[in-house]
């Protein structure tokens, strides 16, 4: 990634520690150090999609994965507003779809459901629970989806079967956006699988974020995935959230009139390749440029995801773990440099610092 301006210099932070020895009884103050050292560093139980701070030790119930339309034609969608993680996906046609996964709030209904592609296999199999989508692209695409080991509810097989009954065509608007599905009542009949792991590292206190810590401000940011697709967030003090809008300028709302938000806005740059014909992010066991963006500030780190199936990992400066602060995750995936899919050419970001633009390309 190359940055167009001096002023897109992030400051790493290097914490050096330093002590001294000599004699039993600096071992016996350096064991009491440690062990304090250890209930301090000691983190909370925590919601594992939001990090917000809970009450008991663990959460139930599994989350639920949807695959849903970002087209003109499928906005507003119904349900978005609610999801505590959802991916932006460069699909063919040079648009994006969203992954949105439910835990802390799972909508009556959720859609325009769309099809899944091959990088959801990789997306998906951390948060563990259902995912719903509505076809693939072929059978193959469908083959590389199940072996991610998760339960699947597909709308196009899913005839004949209890979870087809939780499909429905809404009347909001014209096929073929507008599959849904009954989301609350769905995972229902799953309430036996697991509930998420942790996915992130959070601080309680949203000063304490490593992008607030260490970043530069960021007022607005557009992130380029095609030749007219953006997705554009500015930053509000009032709520401590990016704020999305559409290209016009107008709010990027739910249908229920909600602006879609995010405490914490990622932008990875995983590399586009074709995969059984479909243009497809190679975010599955793989280490790339990320830049996090939190109390409207911003680093630039990494995203690691070179373990299959865990959650991925976020660092920045001499390999510093990111801490977030407690909310909703937002996580755009722009085409990298090393993009070769047909049809699809590296993205780029614009930012606002201190009312000066700063542009930056993959």
């Amino acid at each position: 990634m190359k940055l167009t301006s001096a002023a897109s210099a992030l400051v790493a932070l290097s914490l050096v520690l330093t002590g001294c020895a000599g004699g039993d009884e600096v071992e016996e103050i350096e064991d009491a150090v440690e062990t304090v050292d250890e209930t301090v560093v000691a983190d909370v139980p925590r919601h594992p999609l939001t990090g917000f701070e809970l009450d008991s030790e663990t959460v139930s119930g599994p989350s639920i994965a949807v695959k849903i339309d970002n087209t003109a034609a499928g906005r507003p969608q119904v349900g978005i507003a609610a999801a505590d993680v959802v991916f932006e996906e460069l699909v063919e046609g040079g648009v994006t779809r969203y992954l949105a996964i439910f835990h802390t709030a799972v909508p009556d209904e959720v859609g325009p459901v769309r099809s899944g592609r091959p990088q959801d296999a990789d997306l998906v199999p951390s948060f563990g629970g259902v995912f719903v989508f509505s076809g693939v692209g072929n059978s193959n695409v469908r083959e590389i989806i199940r072996g991610s080991g998760l339960h699947l509810v597909e709308h196009d097989t899913s005839g004949g079967t209890p979870d087809g009954a939780y499909f429905f065509r809404s009347d909001r608007k014209p096929a073929p956006v507008n599959l849904h599905i009954e989301a609350e009542s769905l995972l229902e009949n799953y309430s036996d699988l697991a509930a998420p792991v942790q996915q992130f590292n959070f601080k309680t206190a949203p000063e304490e974020a490593s992008a607030v810590v260490d970043g530069v401000p960021a007022e607005e940011i557009s992130v380029i995935f095609s030749n007219g697709i953006q997705s554009n967030w500015e930053w509000d003090a009032a709520t401590g959230t990016y704020l999305k809008f559409l290209l016009n300028g107008s709010p990027d709302t739910d249908a229920n009139g909600t602006q879609i938000s995010a405490t914490n806005l990622l932008i990875f740059t995983p590399n586009y390749f074709d995969v059984e014909g479909l243009p497809s992010a190679q975010v599955g066991q793989t280490r790339e440029t990320a830049i996090i963006a939190t109390g409207g500030k911003l680093i630039t780190g990494v995203f690691d995801t070179t373990e299959f199936g865990a959650p991925i990992k976020l660092f920045y400066g001499e390999e510093q773990p990111v801490f977030l602060s407690p909310g909703k995750t937002f996580i755009l995936l722009p085409p990298g440099a090393g993009s070769v899919a047909q049809g699809v050419t590296p993205g780029g970001m614009n930012y606002v610092s201190n009312g000066e633009q700063i542009n930056v390309g993959f």
